[in-house]
């Protein structure tokens, strides 16, 4: 069975003595958690995860992230296809157009 990977947008509400960096850290230490990331814009925290299904992810966010006290809410986005990531080439042996000057 495959993995299932999510990218889940966290808003979060600063805490006074750490900022951002309190929750970030309890985030981090979920064995789901591949990655953690603090971003400028509508959400505070990246967070990339994974699970051994849908369902599992989605329990995850809900029983485990959405609970921690100063999470605002999430937004879960589900990795459906990989057309480039590191390490990844899922397009080898495709034919491509020859790139000329």
């Amino acid at each position: 069975m495959a993995e299932v990977r999510a990218v889940i947008e966290l808003k979060i509400t600063p805490q006074r003595d750490s900022g951002f960096g309190r929750i970030a850290e309890k985030v981090s230490k979920f064995e789901q958690v591949e990655a953690c990331f603090l971003m400028s814009g509508a959400y505070d925290l990246l967070v990339f995860v994974k699970g051994e299904s849908l369902q599992d992810v989605a329990q995850f966010v809900a029983q485990d992230l959405s609970t921690i006290d100063g999470v605002i809410s999430t937004a879960t986005h589900f990795m459906l296809k990989t057309y480039k990531a590191p390490g990844s080439m899922p397009f080898a042996g495709d034919e491509r157009l020859a790139v000329s000057p």
